[in-house]
């Protein structure tokens, strides 16, 4: 199923490039806004202890499902490009829910992401994550790199925009990576010899 895990890997890499932006910029976007220093530290601690959480949520939650795995990433993603948009909105309240939701959903995933393939994957389980983290990795790299970029021409309002997009682009990757894997999975049990 490479292409599949191409495509889920792909989407991983927008995540994981919206995600890491969070973290490296969020105090900074906050100071610029005339927030704080102090208070943008102490919300960017919280979110990083947000996503701590929710990182073990996930895990504890895929321990009681029997599937969705993947689902529940896009989802994840979704809401997470939520907080993301909220980042753009003036005000302690903005920054403090998106920070919750960015770190809390939007970089939250990454774990559970693993896990699902893995089990999608039984029988080449390194080379399935291997294709997957490699988006990740690539994502981690790359997305603060074009954040920072279009924050230094444009805004960091139009960056934390432009992450949203990007998270919301890398949840509809992963359904339709999800969609290509149970394709390819019926394609193989039905040609499997009976």
């Amino acid at each position: 199923a490479t292409l599949a895990l191409a495509v889920l890997g792909a989407g991983s890499g927008l995540g994981a490039g919206a995600a890491n932006a969070l973290g490296i910029f969020l105090v900074a976007a906050a100071v610029d806004r005339g927030i704080d220093p102090g208070m943008a530290g102490l919300v960017l601690t919280f979110g990083s202890v947000v996503g701590f959480a929710g990182r073990l949520l996930h895990g504890w939650l895929a321990d009681r499902r029997t599937g969705g795995h993947v689902a529940f990433v896009a989802g994840s993603m979704a809401i997470g490009a939520v907080g993301l948009v909220l980042l753009a909105v003036p005000g302690t309240p903005a920054l403090t829910i998106g920070t919750i939701l960015g770190f809390g959903l939007g970089w939250s995933w990454p774990g559970l992401m693993q896990f699902a393939v893995v089990r999608l994957n039984p029988s080449a389980p390194a080379a399935a994550s291997a294709i997957v983290q490699t988006g990740v990795y690539a994502g981690g790299f790359a997305g603060p790199i074009a954040f920072g970029f279009v924050a230094a021409h444009s805004s960091f309002d139009t960056a934390w925009l432009a992450a949203a997009a990007t998270m919301v682009a890398a949840a509809l990757l992963v359904v339709l990576g999800r969609r290509l894997l149970v394709v390819h999975r019926t394609a193989r049990e039905t040609a499997a010899p009976k």
